[in-house]
């Protein structure tokens, strides 16, 4: 559904006083000494007014500054010649409030109120009526302005309303994206490695191919349960079962596994290590062609470090989208506070990634 466009009401809080307020120079066009120049006049302020509202929005522009000018020389002009043309000038004090910039228009409505009321003076010599003459084409001026404002506010809150909503879209589409690839990546890996171990000990051990067998219809049961956690932001993984996860994957694929201590992690810094955990070992089953892997978890120097070390062929396996991989990794211990670093090379591949320790 769409909104109304705030130039609207804007341009129509003040346009619809046009007819009225330049009725009255029209009225005593009788006694003008020459009518034809008069009504010249009146549809010279007409202009000037209907410009200066339409092309103001959203911001000043040189045009609406010429379109007030003319609408204030035609006002001056006019009531230099007849009396009629006291309602006009709150018409002038308006536009100005839309035509003219911040500052400009709070200088040009209190002129344009001591001008009206001076200019009135030479046909009605009364103070009190001057004064009046004062205070209500300032205080219409300023109505004016002070509304343009908060128009122009709103339009500035709509826009970046309207942003916040696209870059949450865009977040969570990234997050669905990265929680996909770094789930279903290392769910289909295991997948492809247990049928392979199946494909290899069928013949040999139908026992084994079949334990096998039964470890990928869990994995699939597994991974179809935290697809729909991830849809719902709810697939944060465990440190412990990754690491569990982890050495029986490597084992199933041939790759010998040898773990440093593990010291204690908590939850909170658990969470993006177990993430770098399975997004590490996921490379070494699809990339690295090793044949042993070395998994490191320590708390030194005000961090909680994971390494990962093989001694494949060191390929990064990096997404060329950028939205999972390593790249998607990264983002996400940036999140945390934390950070990654590669190291691939002739004998193997290391993936280091860091979390800030606050125990």
């Amino acid at each position: 559904m769409r909104t109304t466009d705030p130039a609207l009401p804007r341009n129509a809080a003040v346009l619809i006083w046009v007819p009225v307020l330049l009725l009255a120079p029209l009225l005593n066009l009788r006694s003008a000494p020459v009518w034809l120049g008069g009504v010249a006049l009146v549809l010279l302020a007409a202009a000037g007014a209907v410009a200066g509202a339409l092309t103001s929005w959203p911001e000043p522009s040189g045009a609406s500054v010429a379109s007030w000018t003319l609408l204030g020389l035609s006002v001056t002009a006019g009531s230099l010649l007849w009396n009629g043309w006291a309602p006009a000038w709150l018409l002038v004090a308006m536009v100005a409030g839309l035509a003219l910039g911040v500052r400009a228009a709070w200088v040009a409505i209190p002129v344009t109120a001591l001008v009206a009321a001076a200019l009135q003076y030479r046909f009605d010599p009364v103070l009190e009526q001057a004064l009046t003459r004062v205070f209500v084409v300032a205080l219409s001026g300023t109505t004016a302005a002070v509304l343009n404002r908060l128009l122009i506010a709103n339009r500035e809150l709509r826009r970046t309303r309207e942003q916040l909503a696209a870059a949450a879209v865009a977040q969570e589409r990234e997050r669905v994206a990265r929680d996909l690839h770094d789930l279903l990546g290392h769910t289909l890996s295991v997948i492809v490695v247990k049928a392979a171990a199946v494909r290899r000990l069928i013949a040999a051990d139908p026992d084994a191919a079949a334990g096998h067998a039964a470890d990928i219809e869990s994995v699939g049961r597994s991974a179809l349960t935290r697809v729909r956690e991830v849809v719902h932001d709810a697939a944060a993984p465990n440190l412990a079962d990754e690491l569990a996860a982890a050495r029986e994957a490597l084992t199933a694929a041939g790759i010998a596994v040898t773990e440093a201590p593990q010291s204690g992690i908590g939850a909170q810094l658990g969470e993006p290590l177990a993430w770098a955990l399975r997004e590490g070992v996921t490379n070494v089953l699809r990339h690295s062609g090793a044949s042993r892997c070395r998994i490191a978890l320590v708390r030194s120097d005000g961090a909680a470090r994971l390494t990962i070390a093989d001694d494949g062929v060191g390929h990064l396996g990096e997404r060329a989208d950028g939205l999972g991989g390593l790249a998607g990794l990264r983002r996400r211990l940036q999140a945390a506070g934390g950070g990654l670093d590669v190291r691939p090379g002739d004998e193997g591949f290391t993936l280091i990634a860091w979390v800030p320790d606050a125990g």
